[in-house]
């Protein structure tokens, strides 16, 4: 599987945006047999669970989730984390995803869309300002492609992505989630006690800290396991009950 993944120097949008909400290379490798009208739906499910967004300004996984949170709504607005992620639509994601095509951080070709071109080029930075990323399963030409804003119409057709780059900006985890969290879920049993609890906050703070390749998702699955007489809530006083 991984000679295969290392030979595939392009994705093509729904194997990006899987790759993006998910950081597993297998799943993508898994929608290579799929036509792209039934890629669709596996791609866009995992955008509306979560959208891995590249912390801005070169913020770290141990940064706070304050300071994440205010970085991210420079460019989306609101948004929740899930699991080390943001909510957020498919729209939302795509657009996202555009702005850092705009920016240059992620290489982009595609297909134009007249009867002469029918090869990869890269798509002028130029025109990227009125264009959209569109899904949609009733096109006649292409059920993925670059759409003017202001023609409604399809422009470019099959964008591809530079693998590596969509790897650059989201790397791999470096450890399954279940093996971080086990390590982060034994440092929180070292430094709470029923007699000295953390508020959650506190706690995510050390972890994140204090444990070798700790990040926020296998701290969530670590502080769900802990037990609840050594959590303290946000008020001053006790221990909460979960």
């Amino acid at each position: 599987m991984t000679n295969a993944l290392d030979q595939k120097t392009y994705w093509g949008l729904l194997e990006t945006v899987r790759r993006i909400s998910t950081r597993d290379d297998e799943r993508v490798a898994a929608m290579w047999d799929m036509s792209e009208e039934d890629a669709i739906a596996p791609a866009m499910l995992g955008v509306r669970a979560q959208f891995d967004l590249p912390w801005p300004r070169g913020l770290a996984e141990t940064d706070s989730d304050a300071d994440r949170e205010a970085a991210a709504s420079q460019g989306n607005g609101r948004s929740s984390r899930i699991d080390g992620a943001f909510m957020m639509g498919p729209s939302q994601a795509l657009n996202y995803l555009l702005q850092l095509v705009r920016s240059r951080r992620i290489r982009m070709t595609a297909i134009k869309c007249d009867r002469y071109r029918v090869k990869q080029i890269p798509v002028p930075q130029a025109e990227l300002h009125n264009l959209e990323f569109r899904i949609t399963s009733d096109h006649r030409f292409a059920k993925v492609g670059l759409w003017s804003r202001s023609h409604n119409t399809l422009m470019w057709r099959s964008p591809q992505f530079l693998r590596a780059d969509i790897i650059r900006v989201w790397p791999p985890r470096k450890k399954k989630s279940a093996a971080v969290s086990g390590v982060i879920l034994l440092h929180l049993q070292t430094i709470m006690t029923p007699a000295a609890p953390l508020t959650r906050a506190e706690a995510q703070r050390r972890c994140l800290a204090e444990v070798p390749n700790a990040y926020h998702g296998a701290f969530v699955k670590a502080w769900a396991e802990l037990e609840p007489s050594c959590k303290r809530g946000r008020g001053k006083h006790g221990p909460r009950g979960h």
